[in-house]
């Protein structure tokens, strides 16, 4: 207790930031902005001699056209080819080596590029100089870059044979119809066969650039010498034009028509068990202002929501198993909300036992649906704050908090989190998320369920093993289901 009180201290005072930082609400967080646009975040933790040094930019899916699905994730290939200063892989490889670097990576995402590496404490100038030449400078070299398309599209088929990657392909390629090429970062193969030098020089320009992007730092540093260190090495980026001056047009709400229904031939699943699955169009972030669903102060409510429903022992995992016929477990019972700049999203989900007497079809279309969302959605939206008691609510704040504070005991964890939602929504969203958090109640409970729930439409599917896939398809059919199948749940081959 005596340890959560210390740290919740720490989260509420100001950090005492040298001349020229920003304030911060994290004991130990240093926040800083150079002249060209670059944000600077620093958090000391001594623990070990360590530092992590991470770089992301808000790009990704998000930033995709049609023509350029697929073009975010060949670049972060090509970054790692060689730079002004280290001319190849392989010399890209050996610096990271004579740095003594323990971890590293890079991912690009739906909203965000990022790289990073952990290193001796005592080589945190010469990380950060390693960085500042691979983002400012890479050289795309056109050999390079035509034997790095086989490897991509190497990766880009192989999603074609992995289940995982066609149902998240069919249910992106509907939930997010309007512009699915900015859900899906993979992208095509025949972008990647067709990029070229300029294309990636135009990414670049438009992109990698000081006022698009943030370092992260954390671990065994001291802030004012992060601060030089990185005006020293990325102080001389330019600055270009703001690419988010103009938000693309976001994802609309509702993003289906009509109710859809899907069944998919999941070779993951054992015989005898099906999955159920709900998928809504949920609130944003940080999209385009105009747009329905730019809607920051429903993004609190969710969370809040999803975490009252995740109680094993609450009203509505106990109502769902009780009322629903033949559920596996009431742990395999889900909801949740999952927060992104344009495209957040609200689930369902749960397992049942099969019974070759009661058609799947009927236990997802009939018993899940209606009684998820024309019972239990409606008792909640009605009286939230008779469906939840007040004890729920403080207790679900109090678990929310608390998750905030583990985040707080590594530097790497946090850095992690930081970087996240400064790309998806800003750092202020997340400096901010506890105290509006706290805010939330009843009735902006049932404002988000109205919205997002009772006048939004959904994407029901219904996954089941080969063999039971085969038994139960045909009459789902019948109930307008569609089948899920490699061929159809690319948004690039919908569109053929």
């Amino acid at each position: 207790m005596l340890k959560r009180s210390l740290i919740l201290a720490m989260l509420t005072a100001l950090s005492l930031a040298c001349l020229f930082a920003l304030p911060t609400p994290v004991n130990g967080l240093s926040r800083f902005a150079l002249d060209n646009g670059l944000e600077l975040f620093v958090l000391e933790n001594h623990a070990v001699p360590l530092a992590r040094i991470q770089i992301t930019f808000r790009a990704g899916a998000i930033a995709q056209s049609a023509a350029t699905a697929g073009l975010f994730h060949f670049y972060e290939h090509m970054l790692f080819k060689g730079n002004a200063k280290h001319k190849s892989e392989s010399e890209f490889s050996a610096a990271m080596a004579d740095l003594g670097v323990a971890e590293w990576n890079g991912g690009t995402a739906d909203e965000y590029v990022t790289y990073y590496f952990t290193v001796p404490s005592d080589k945190l100038e010469q990380g950060l100089e390693f960085w500042s030449y691979a983002v400012k400078s890479p050289l795309f070299d056109a050999a390079e870059l035509e034997t790095e398309k086989a490897v991509v599209i190497d990766e880009i088929n192989g999603g074609f044979n992995e289940p995982a990657r066609i149902y998240s392909a069919a249910i992106d390629s509907r939930l997010f119809a309007s512009y699915p090429y900015r859900r899906d970062s993979a992208g095509t193969a025949e972008n990647v066969k067709n990029v070229s030098v300029s294309a990636l020089r135009d990414i670049q320009r438009r992109y990698y650039i000081p006022n698009n992007a943030a370092v992260f730092i954390g671990g065994d540093v001291d802030p004012e010498k992060a601060k030089a260190f990185t005006e020293k090495w990325f102080g001389d980026w330019q600055r270009g034009e703001d690419p988010w001056k103009t938000m693309p047009p976001s994802h609309p709400l509702p993003s289906v028509k009509r109710p859809t229904w899907l069944i998919y031939a999941d070779p993951s699943l054992p015989v005898g068990i099906g999955l159920i699955d709900m998928f809504y169009r949920g609130p944003d972030v940080a999209g385009d202002p105009k747009a329905a669903t730019t809607d920051p102060k429903a993004t609190y409510a969710a969370d809040v929501w999803g975490t009252l429903v995740a109680n094993p022992d609450g009203k509505f995992k106990t109502n769902i198993m009780k009322n629903v016929p033949d559920l596996y477990d009431k742990n395999y019972i889900s909801a949740g909300y999952f927060t992104q700049r344009d495209g957040g999203q609200i689930n369902f989900s749960t397992a049942f036992k099969l019974d070759p007497t009661k058609p799947a079809w009927e236990r997802a279309q009939v018993h899940f649906k209606e009684q998820v969302r024309g019972v239990e959605i409606e008792k909640m939206r009605n009286a939230p704050a008779s469906y939840f008691s007040k004890e729920e609510f403080e207790s679900v704040k109090t678990k929310l908090e608390d998750e905030r504070i583990a985040e707080l005991e590594t530097a790497d964890g946090f850095i992690s989190t930081l970087s996240f939602w400064w790309a998806v929504a800003s750092a202020d969203y997340f400096f901010g998320y506890l105290d509006n958090m706290k805010k939330v109640g009843p009735e902006d409970i049932r404002a988000f369920l109205f919205k997002y729930i009772s006048k939004n439409l959904e994407i029901v599917s219904l996954r089941l093993s080969p063999d039971d896939f085969e038994r139960e398809q045909k009459t789902a059919a019948t109930r307008g289901f569609e089948t899920i199948s490699a061929e159809n749940a690319f948004w690039w081959k919908k569109a053929k």
